[in-house]
């Protein structure tokens, strides 16, 4: 009769599946290690790419507002340029007509003085006409003094052209020239002159452009 050690049989079977157990068990830590690795590697991945992808589309919006500022930068200097060029012809234009308008003064002084004399009468004459600066003398004789004073008061209504008239008048008597015949006759050859001396301040036409000037004050 055999017989079979069940016990021994028993034990290298436990033994086997002792190794078996842990060798899973080994695998399988090592699968999951592995599989976290993997994991983290994708996990990593997916992040540099995103950050790239954000790194790359910043650059790029950072770039474009840098094109965008220089651009910004050439047009304001651009306009700058445009401004003080404009504002140099504006200074060339003011003064030509400055100096247009300082080239017709003294036809236009004759001329406004001419306007104001009193026309009709014979005796009426202007002497001379001297200017310092803006200052004006006029020198003349009338044997009328209301004609003077007229006179003078025409240049003082000028809508300031001639402004602070200052009329001076003295009267004499002299001997006319050439006296009619009937004065001649009655013996009359004398007859009273008045000499008139006008200061005033001549203000010449501004060039277009310019700001009026500020009125003088009203004397009380």
């Amino acid at each position: 009769m055999i017989r079979v050690n069940l016990l021994e049989g028993t034990a290298e079977q436990r033994v086997s599946i002792q190794k078996t157990k842990t060798v899973a068990k080994h695998g399988q830590q090592i699968f999951m290690l592995v599989a976290a690795l993997a994991v983290a590697l994708l996990a990593i991945g997916a992040d540099h790419l995103w950050t790239t992808s954000a790194h790359s589309k910043a650059k790029a919006e950072f770039d474009r507002e840098q094109e965008q500022a220089k651009q910004l930068e050439a047009d304001l200097a651009r306009k700058t340029q445009l401004e003080n060029e404009l504002k140099q012809i504006e200074e060339r234009i003011k003064t030509i007509k400055q100096l247009r308008a300082e080239q017709k003064g003294p036809v236009a002084l004759l001329s406004a003085i001419n306007e104001r004399m009193p026309g009709g009468t014979s005796d009426f004459k202007l002497q001379s006409i001297t200017q310092a600066g803006s200052r004006l003398k006029i020198i003349g004789t009338s044997t009328n003094q209301q004609v003077v004073a007229n006179f003078a008061q025409q240049l003082e209504f000028s809508n300031g052209l001639f402004t602070n008239v200052i009329p001076t008048v003295e009267g004499n008597e002299v001997k006319v020239e050439e006296p009619d015949k009937e004065k001649k006759a009655e013996g009359e050859d004398m007859v009273r002159l008045f000499k008139f001396t006008i200061d005033c301040d001549y203000n010449k036409p501004r060039a277009e452009g310019d700001k009026p000037a500020d009125k003088p004050a009203e004397k009380k």
